[in-house]
């Protein structure tokens, strides 16, 4: 039996209710996210924003602590900014908007490996062969003392 995972990509909508704004009343709302959510290769995240007041860019670690935006990688303007997590690894998410990064308007995941999302229960991994072992020895052993005993019993005579 092959084990065969069902992955599906899943939608990350940054911020939840509170969409991509400068969280001045939950300064760790975005830290929180990332915290809580599992990003897996292929999801995506959904920034929604006020085009003109916000956008999305990505950046390098180093400019991401520092805020500093002047070499972004990419900008997004227009929302809703839907990102497709491609690889593994870290990537850095900020508003370039003039001090939005440093009043705490930026996003840092960890993404690993597309993997198990769900099993389908017919393709439920089996049981490893050890895990039964002493039940199955328990359950043996004396059966096969009492046929021993009773072969013994019956060809004695």
């Amino acid at each position: 039996m092959s084990l065969q995972y069902i992955t599906e990509a899943a939608e990350h909508v940054v911020g939840g209710d509170s969409a991509w704004i400068i969280p001045i009343n939950n300064p760790s709302l975005y830290s929180s996210f990332a915290a809580s959510t599992t990003f897996r290769v292929n999801d995506t995240l959904v920034f929604n924003f006020r085009t003109g007041a916000h956008n999305v860019a990505t950046l390098s670690q180093k400019h991401y602590e520092s805020c500093n935006v002047t070499e972004l990688t990419e900008s997004f303007n227009t929302s809703p900014a839907k990102i497709t997590l491609n690889r593994t690894g870290d990537f850095y998410f900020v508003c370039a908007f003039p001090s939005h990064c440093s009043l705490g308007q930026k996003l840092s995941i960890h993404v690993t490996a597309g993997g198990s999302s769900s099993l389908t229960p017919s393709e439920a991994p089996l049981p490893s062969p050890h895990s039964g072992a002493p039940t199955l020895l328990a359950v043996t052993v004396p059966v096969l003392v009492m046929a021993v005993a009773t072969n013994l019993l019956f060809h004695s005579y």
